[in-house]
């Protein structure tokens, strides 16, 4: 819950109220909105959807000097109360001054902000990228929303697939940097400040943490890099901790390092209070990480929930669930991460995790990678671009299988490999950082982290009227990590060792000693089981034919888990992403969101009195 939209440019009435109504989810105590008139062509309008940790406005407006400001999410800052301004929003607004992209970029904490200042208009995220923040600009108009549905709102956004975001999406499980799914529609990368004015944008990335990297004659020992992760982790937990008024989070435990480091700064903090817990599991009969969470529930004498999810307490409402994630993402954790928040919110509104860990402090992936960089190409393996093959190789997704699972057209038009290589390429090559480890952090960071990481757990949390926050994700952190010399980071094969080694006086031994597990959903024996009729039904030859942009016959063997006919493995988790993208398509596309369910359907929006005869594309009514 919990969320920021509107438009700068042009007046439309009524599209405040109808993006509120498809974000309803986020909206479920109402919204706090502000409307400032610069003159008869020219409005800035900025909604707020009030969430349950909210305790005072999260939007302002000063007429007089032509301002208004609007954000969602939380801010650290320290702000002196004042009777004149007497919430953060109206105290933000007083003090912009004559540099209020400097203001912005000033602002701690996570968060999507909106600005009207003069002639000018902002929007910023936050620089880890927390909150997520999409836009587009269409005819005099700058709409902007923490979800693309609600931009759709506005009758002059066209409804229309990327076909480009189709291959990126099989490639990574996510749509990568600032495009999206839809044509024309952005994403506001993290740490960016956005700039609008007489109708032209100008976008600028303000957070460098890559030039960071400390040369080798500066290193420090390495305790004082361990010691200085410890404190820059405390302080995150302790920022997070005053966003819910003093009272101790929940935390999500998945029984790895990361986590497990979160839960007991916390518990540190709040030694007598008992800490409610919440971990999932998938039943009995799969690997589970129940022994290393109990060694923390025991050690910290936490009030824990344990879940178990099987797929009839799901399936009937993936729709739904998909529906809430807006932008595609097919890695199936989304469903425990919704059924988590969901839990979770009936006893608390904020909750932290332990994401940022891997792509910040050294996780996987990266070993993979400096051996490929080791060792070269494979004999008759083109040498142009061939570690970036390998990097999008190792995300173990379907880029091997792009040629057999796209209509060769859609390949053709996306512009093939070459296109997903020419993503990865300028991180490869850029002359900051230095550290091919710190290379491969960055792409984590900034891909991985800002376009799938931080959005699903965001957008999972916020349909449930939660607050999650993830203090190994900060910006401290990244920054730190940034500093700490990579061998310290990686060593040898021990990954995250800084971190390990900063927590290591207050989690069990054995989780700090255990290598990366990771939540393994187990896709592959639902397909074959319990989801087994229900993958055949969404992806049927008529289903499959209808969209026009996959393989039927290959389909058709991912179903049948047919290892002859099928080069590569991991088969359900293919198939978990096509059902994924096959749902999304069906309410973004298509405009039938509502087949199950009660949840608003982009269809029913009717236009306004704008005329919008010669637009291209439109809502199906």
């Amino acid at each position: 819950m919990g969320c920021i939209f509107g438009y700068c440019g042009r007046p439309a009435d009524g599209l405040l109220n109808r993006m509120a109504g498809l974000l309803s989810h986020r909206c479920k105590k109402g919204a706090e909105k502000v409307r400032l008139m610069l003159n008869q062509d020219h409005v800035v309008e900025i909604g707020h959807g009030i969430a349950p940790w909210v305790n005072d406005a999260q939007v302002a407006d000063i007429s007089e000097r032509l301002m208004a400001f609007g954000y969602s999410g939380v801010l650290f800052n320290k702000f002196s109360d004042t009777e004149e301004y007497k919430t953060r929003a109206e105290r933000i607004l007083s003090r912009i001054g004559e540099s209020p992209d400097e203001r912005l970029r000033n602002l701690e904490g996570a968060f999507v902000a909106a600005l009207a200042a003069g002639n000018d208009f902002f929007l910023i995220r936050d620089p880890s990228g927390v909150k997520t923040l999409y836009w587009t600009q269409h005819r005099e108009r700058l709409v902007f929303a923490s979800e693309i549905k609600a931009l759709l709102a506005d009758p002059w956004v066209p409804r229309r697939m990327r076909i480009g975001a189709l291959p990126e999406y099989l490639t990574f499980s996510f749509v990568p940097g600032e495009r999206t799914m839809l044509e024309d529609v952005h994403e506001l990368q993290p740490g960016s400040l956005l700039r609008y004015r007489n109708g032209d944008v100008s976008i600028r990335r303000h957070f460098m943490f890559e030039n960071l990297e400390e040369a080798a004659c500066d290193r420090k020992s390495d305790m004082e890099y361990a010691q200085r992760v410890r404190a820059d982790l405390e302080q995150s937990v302790d920022d997070c901790c005053v966003t819910n008024n003093g009272n101790p989070p929940a935390i999500f435990l998945s029984g790895g390092i990361d986590s497990s480091a979160v839960l007991a700064v916390t518990a540190n903090r709040f030694p007598d209070a008992r800490i409610k817990t919440f971990s999932v599991h998938f039943g009995p009969k799969y690997a589970n990480e129940n022994e290393f969470i109990s060694m923390m529930i025991d050690r910290y004498r936490t009030d824990h929930t344990w879940l178990e999810i099987r797929p009839k307490s799901f399936v009937k409402r993936l729709r739904q669930i998909i529906w809430c994630l807006d932008d595609p993402i097919g890695d199936p954790i989304t469903v425990p991460n919704f059924l988590l928040a969901e839990a979770a919110s009936e006893v608390t509104g904020v909750v932290l995790n332990g994401e940022g860990g891997d792509p910040c402090l050294g996780g996987p992936k990266n070993i993979p990678m400096i051996l490929s960089r080791l060792y070269g190409p494979m004999p008759g393996e083109p040498e142009n671009a061939w570690m970036e093959r390998n990097y999008l190789i190792s995300y173990k997704k379907c880029f091997s299988d792009l040629k057999q699972l796209l209509n060769q057209d859609v390949l053709t038009e996306s512009g093939g490999e070459d296109a997903l290589t020419a993503i990865i390429s300028p991180f490869l090559n850029s002359q900051t950082p230095k550290s091919f480890l710190n290379k491969l952090m960055t792409i984590n960071i900034r891909l991985k982290g800002a376009n799938l990481i931080l959005v699903k757990v965001d957008k999972m949390s916020s349909a449930n009227g939660l607050l999650a926050l993830p203090p190994l994700f900060s910006k401290r952190i990244i920054e730190t990590s940034m500093i700490c010399p990579p061998d310290l980071k990686l060593a040898g094969n021990i990954e995250k060792n800084v971190l390990k080694r900063a927590v290591e006086d207050i989690v069990p031994t054995p989780i700090v000693l255990r290598p990366k597990s990771g939540m393994m959903v187990p896709v592959r024996f639902w397909f074959q089981g319990e989801m087994k009729r229900y993958a055949r039904k969404v992806l049927s030859r008529k289903n499959v034919n209808r969209l026009g942009f996959f393989n039927p016959a290959y389909v058709r063997n991912l179903l049948k888990y047919d290892k002859e006919e099928l080069q590569s493995g991991r088969y359900g988790l293919k198939l978990w992403m096509l059902i994924t993208f096959m749902f999304w398509y069906e309410q973004m596309i298509e405009g039938h969101p509502t087949r199950t369910g009660s949840y608003p359907d982009v269809s029913e929006i009717k236009r306004t009195s704008e005329t919008a005869s010669d637009h291209p594309v439109w809502l199906k009514m």
